[in-house]
């Protein structure tokens, strides 16, 4: 029971780990939402996005990144499902609301969000972490061609999207010009993104064992300086914890606040009043400011496993 417990959702009801239990959850909602709706788009992407991340997707090699790993492509995906229902009941058939096919994209979208990470055919040399700065264009590049084969095709283009992830890019210009159904979807995807990674179980774990790691390989644990002087920015796993409450103060809250116009609160509404995810995120950095306080992260003696190959852990 416990092992399942640690698997899934924040919720404890979907298990993050099995990619079929995540499709079902999903197509159960929207079925739920939009009865009579057309599952097999989203059950194909559930399929090509495990075998792209396990290596049988065509020209793909399989993931080596255990902190972008399958789970959190799938936790994305859940939280993008539920906030798009949530939505919609809250839009309850107005004209404002998204639809049926928008909202098929937004969970496709954010499906693949991090499908940049893999290495093609010809990036067996490097790692995928170092794609780090480049993964967002990379996974618009791959989503659009993938649309554009399939019944998405006239949503080709809005593999752009996907660009709502990038811290680096303002997403002023990511949605500049966009219907207000695309904007919302925009600002969807980037909040799933965030609180579908500070909610998890394994978090803090997570950040220690895989994301530190990720950023020593890309190299973005430090910077050089207008003097040329280098500048490391995370010195140790430990530091990268200690400095994660003023990354989400300064950099994450202002994202869900004002860049994507709280969508989050969509959530609660697919909830019937409570909002899982927030109290996640809140448990999670309430506790890592407590270990910070004490300078003592030896009770964090959880083992997160990653969900990729086990041969690339």
């Amino acid at each position: 029971m416990l092992a399942h417990i640690n698997q899934s959702d924040v919720t404890g009801t979907v298990d993050l780990s099995n990619p079929t239990a995540v499709a079902d959850a999903v197509c159960e909602i929207f079925a739920r939402r939009y009865p009579g709706f057309d599952a097999s788009p989203i059950r194909q992407g559930f399929v090509d996005i495990e075998d792209a991340f396990w290596g049988r997707y065509p020209g793909l090699l399989p993931c080596d990144t255990p902190y972008h790993d399958l789970r959190h492509s799938l936790g994305t995906a859940l939280l993008m499902a539920r906030m798009v229902d949530g939505f919609e009941a809250a839009h309850d058939a107005q004209a404002a609301a998204l639809g049926v096919d928008e909202g098929r994209l937004a969970v496709l979208l954010a499906l693949f969000h991090d499908i940049g990470f893999l290495r093609r055919e010809s990036e067996s040399a490097i790692n995928g972490a170092c794609l780090i700065k480049d993964h967002e264009q990379r996974g618009v590049d791959f989503m659009r061609g993938y649309l554009a084969r399939g019944p998405f095709a006239r949503f080709a283009d809005q593999a752009a999207l996907i660009q709502a992830t990038n811290f680096a890019q303002p997403i002023d210009k990511t949605l500049a010009g966009l219907p207000d159904k695309l904007i919302v979807i925009g600002q969807m995807l980037g909040t799933a993104d965030l609180e579908s990674q500070i909610s998890g179980r394994y978090y803090l774990e997570r950040c220690r064992d895989f994301l530190f790691r990720e950023f020593v390989i890309a190299g973005v644990d430090r910077t050089v300086s207008p003097e040329g002087e280098t500048v490391v920015l995370y010195a140790s796993p430990e530091d990268l914890l200690r400095k994660t409450p003023g990354f989400y103060e300064h950099l994450v809250k202002n994202r869900l606040e004002n860049d994507f116009a709280r969508v989050y609160r969509f959530v609660a509404a697919h909830f019937d009043g409570r909002d899982p995810y927030a109290e996640a995120m809140e448990r999670n950095l309430a506790y890592l400011k407590r270990l910070i306080a004490r300078n003592d992260f030896s009770s964090l003696r959880r083992k997160p496993v990653p969900l990729m190959p086990p041969a690339l852990h």
